[in-house]
């Protein structure tokens, strides 16, 4: 029989335990046969567990969640399970953010597969960029040339080859201005990496579908540069590259956003207030492309994914509201049709939203009968252990007194 005066202690420990336990269950996600997203993305919560703790498998989307300067809001780096129901953080994203970026998660983008998030640094010592595999959790870190500050700017199709921005100085996303550097392109079936030489300046790129050139955004235009034979191809387009994902499937079209000069400091993600979308030929030649396209983008303005060549997808703004919709926009010039609605971001504000762009002319809109955010995480974790804990001590304790007395 267990002493009294060691009950406290004892079934304190208990409490803890029971907690840390069922705080850290969590579905490991079905495989979904189709790629999926809710017609209602779920709201911001703390308690959405991390990829290192449970890897939700292939996903969907990426996208920040709140920001730093909002009262009680942590800044969280989320991922869409593949199913439209699960939500992760990647706590990668979060832990090598620093202080430039008052509080928001590191440069990171999205693989076209959706099985890999590249987390850049805007201020190392050491250039470098760290692949997320959101199926194990595993982490693999690829050294650049060169550059203090890294950027992940455009992945190809096949997931291979990664094309970063690299800066000679610490940037901040905050600075009041588009950040610029040279492109560093990453081979990731070797680990070697190289610095395309160009003539001025990169903000912005997107890989052919082939992957055998890549669009550059630079000062004044869009520079195509053929990374079999060092080829150069200058295009004039009026506005800004929409985006890793701003090349057709076909390899036809480039898109490209055409953007007001913005109130607001323009930032890593805001060149300008985006106001639709414009074509050009990427080979040059002089090809009929479709009319430009006006619409209510939400910032950045990026192109997410293609359905086909004749529709892109798209973060769109609701008038008279704070939501945004993730649609469908035909080139034709037909409404857009709606897929994932965002709400409340009054107070938990969506930035930086990517798509596995692969999946984008396959993905259905469903309603979850619940939401999977994982085992809670572990800071909270330990902290409602302790306090479990130590309440269930008192209260023993205090038993254990009055029965004595």
């Amino acid at each position: 029989m267990l002493p009294a005066a060691a009950a406290p202690p004892v079934i304190g420990a208990v409490v803890a335990g029971i907690v840390v336990v069922l705080t850290g269950l969590g579905d490991s996600p079905a495989p979904a046969p189709t790629p999926s997203v809710p017609r209602e993305m779920a709201g911001y919560s703390y308690l959405t567990g991390s990829v290192s703790s449970s890897p939700p498998g292939p996903v969907v989307a990426l996208w920040q969640h709140g920001y730093g300067v909002e009262f009680l809001d942590l800044p969280q780096a989320v991922v869409l399970g593949a199913g439209g129901d699960s939500y992760r953080r990647v706590d990668v994203a979060e832990e090598r953010a620093g202080s430039e970026t008052q509080g928001d998660p590191a440069p990171m983008l999205l693989s076209p597969d959706g099985t890999r998030v590249a987390v850049g640094d805007h201020d190392t010592e050491r250039p470098d960029v760290v692949v997320v595999d959101l199926t194990t959790s595993e982490t693999t870190r690829h050294e650049l040339p060169a550059g203090r500050s890294v950027v992940p700017l455009a992945w190809s199709a096949d997931g291979d080859e990664l094309a970063s921005l690299i800066s000679e100085e610490a940037t901040s996303p905050y600075s009041g201005g588009r950040i610029t550097g040279e492109v560093a392109l990453l081979d990731r079936s070797d680990d070697s990496a190289e610095v395309l030489a160009l003539d001025g300046s990169a903000t912005a790129a997107a890989f052919s579908p082939d992957g055998s050139e890549l669009a550059v955004e630079q000062s004044g235009g869009v520079t195509v540069v053929g990374l079999q034979d060092g080829s150069r191809r200058s295009l004039g387009v009026d506005g800004v590259l929409a985006g890793p994902a701003a090349w057709s499937p076909d390899g036809r079209l480039l898109a490209v956003t055409s953007v007001e000069p913005s109130i607001a400091p323009a930032g890593l993600d805001a060149p300008g207030t985006p106001t639709g979308l414009t074509f050009v030929d990427p080979s040059g030649h002089g090809r009929a492309v479709p009319d430009p396209v006006r619409l209510p983008l939400a910032g950045p303005g990026r192109v997410l994914g293609w359905a086909g060549s004749g529709e892109v997808l798209a973060v769109l703004a609701v008038a008279g509201t704070d939501a945004q919709v993730l649609s469908g926009v035909p080139l034709d010039g037909t409404p857009p049709r709606a897929l994932m609605r965002m709400s409340d971001l009054g107070s938990y504000g969506v930035g930086r939203f990517q798509l596995a762009s692969s999946v984008a002319g396959s993905l259905e809109v469903v309603d979850p009968d619940g939401v999977d955010r994982g085992p809670w995480p572990l800071a909270l974790r330990a902290l409602l252990a302790v306090a479990a804990g130590l309440l269930a001590w008192l209260l023993v304790r205090v038993a254990v007194r009055r029965r004595r007395s």
